[in-house]
């Protein structure tokens, strides 16, 4: 498939284009506080978990007419967010490192690759899933 990552942005809140659709898919990148709260973080944390629950009712909405819809969950991500200078926020970063068995984290490649898949002909019946792209951090 040589393209990583493809990125469309527009108004959802359009039932009746999402009607129109037919045979694709819909990918969200939600944020790893809609599965792991975060003491302080409620704010944001609640703001994220929209997207979530429009990931569950849609697959089941559309899901006939051929079109999944899933969400990649990634773990923090490295060179991106707070993260984009590697001396900031070091007690965090240690804290995360800590957390996650692979002992790194999440690259904006592995990312790529979970929405690769579920671009592919490989996820065309995997519908509703929130994938945790997180090296197996627990929080």
């Amino acid at each position: 498939m040589g393209v990583k990552a493809i990125a469309v942005q527009g108004d959802v809140s359009k039932v009746g284009d999402i009607e129109k659709l037919f045979n694709g898919r819909i990918i969200y990148i939600a944020s790893s506080t809609t599965s792991f709260p975060v003491p302080g973080m409620a704010v944001y944390g609640g703001s994220k978990t929209t997207p979530r629950y429009m990931v569950d009712v849609l697959s089941k909405e559309i899901g006939h007419r051929g079109v999944t819809v899933n969400s990649i969950i990634p773990f923090a991500i490295d060179h991106a967010g707070i993260f984009v200078d590697p001396a900031a926020y070091s007690r965090l970063r240690k804290k995360l490192l800590d957390s996650c068995p692979m002992g790194r984290l999440t690259e904006v490649g592995d990312v790529a690759n979970a929405a690769e898949f579920f671009a592919s002909g490989l996820s065309s019946f995997v519908n509703g899933q929130h994938l945790l792209v997180n090296g197996g951090a627990t929080n």
